[in-house]
């Protein structure tokens, strides 16, 4: 009987955890349609990925004629309530891009509105081609075996100097998160950094407290994701999944910087993640994803977990299937014989 209260509980209080993440996605997403300006951004980066993402591809075809008038549409409309800003210069770029590529639309109506949009924004059209495609071939620039060694001596490590960690330190390790791709590139993971130890002791409070390691760190970094950029029921998890790429990615930055780290997981109830954004003052509408605690390494050999890997026999499933198909006629909910196929699927694990 206890064993079913208790799971009885938990599934209360994961039900009410459900609620929350779909009244925060419902309230902060494009699902609303109140606009904010991170909105009207993630609506213009949507169409300029499009167009930019099709004048990529290797088969030659017509397109994006009304994409284009649509991303003119946006952009007006952004330019007059928020003003000019990185996103609306790119989107321009991208415009000028598509009308010069041999894919663009050859509807008069649409290529004078492109035309026309542009002249009026000609001071934001940029001669370094910011916008559009580039060639890409194989690299050969690096040494695989001296990449891997760098992948592989990245470690969790707990303990750390007094040495702080600087702004450009946190930087130079933003930027090479920069490379992480996103959905649709529109890059909204954000970090938040957090240097002061009254404050780090507070918010680790809220995150089940130091674990006796926590409070060696020199800085706290918490990554978030805003979640005004995302909408639709398949983007729900999203998020999640972007803000986790950009992480380790940044992560990866601050060894590049020969500074350590460790992950820490983020907490996630209602209460703890309100009064902790309330404290980091983090957006409303940004979702904390991981916490990222780090600092110089001490001099000497310090101690950490041996952390042993599985192999890729262990991991991995490769599958192969195989189709087969019957046709036949089945009888279907209303009655009639149609004609269809079933496919049967066998897997192959390698």
């Amino acid at each position: 009987m206890k064993k079913i209260i208790i799971q009885f509980v938990d599934s209360a209080k994961l039900l009410y955890c459900f609620f929350a993440d779909f009244h925060f996605y419902i309230k902060h997403s494009l699902i609303n349609p109140v606009i904010t300006q991170d909105k009207s951004n993630a609506q213009i980066m949507l169409v300029m990925h499009a167009l930019e993402k099709g004048m990529s591809f290797p088969s030659a075809r017509i397109f994006g004629g009304e994409k284009a008038v649509r991303l003119i549409r946006l952009l007006d409309k952004h330019i007059e309530q928020y003003g000019l800003n990185k996103v609306c210069i790119v989107a321009i770029n991208i415009l000028a891009e598509y009308l010069k590529s041999p894919y663009a639309t050859r509807d008069e109506e649409s290529r004078n509105r492109i035309c026309d949009f542009l002249e009026k924004n000609k001071k934001s059209i940029s001669s370094s081609r910011i916008g559009g495609t580039k060639k890409v071939s194989e690299p050969s620039c690096f040494d695989k075996k001296i990449i891997e060694e760098f992948y592989a001596s990245r470690v969790s490590v707990r303990e750390y100097s007094d040495d702080p960690v600087t702004d450009d330190e946190i930087r130079e390790a933003c930027r090479i998160a920069s490379y992480t791709p996103s959905a649709c590139n529109r890059q909204a993971s954000r970090i938040h950094v957090f240097r002061d130890k009254n404050v780090i002791r507070k918010l680790l409070d809220n995150q089940l407290g130091t674990q006796g390691w926590c409070d060696n760190a020199s800085v706290l970094i918490c990554v978030t994701v805003n979640c005004n950029y995302f909408g639709g029921n398949y983007e729900r998890y999203q998020a999640l999944i972007d803000g986790g790429l950009y992480a380790m990615n940044f992560v990866m930055g601050l060894h590049l910087n020969h500074i350590a780290s460790c992950f820490k997981m983020f907490i996630r109830t209602p209460r703890r993640e309100k009064e902790f954004k309330k404290i980091a003052k983090i957006p409303q509408c940004e979702m904390p994803v991981v916490l990222i605690l780090g600092g110089h390494y001490k001099s000497g050999i310090v101690t950490s977990p041996k952390s042993e890997r599985f192999t890729f026999d262990e991991l991995a499933c490769v599958k192969k299937l195989f189709f087969v198909g019957i046709c036949g006629y089945f009888p279907n909910s209303f009655g009639v014989r149609s004609a269809g196929i079933i496919l049967l699927l066998t897997d192959s694990f390698v």
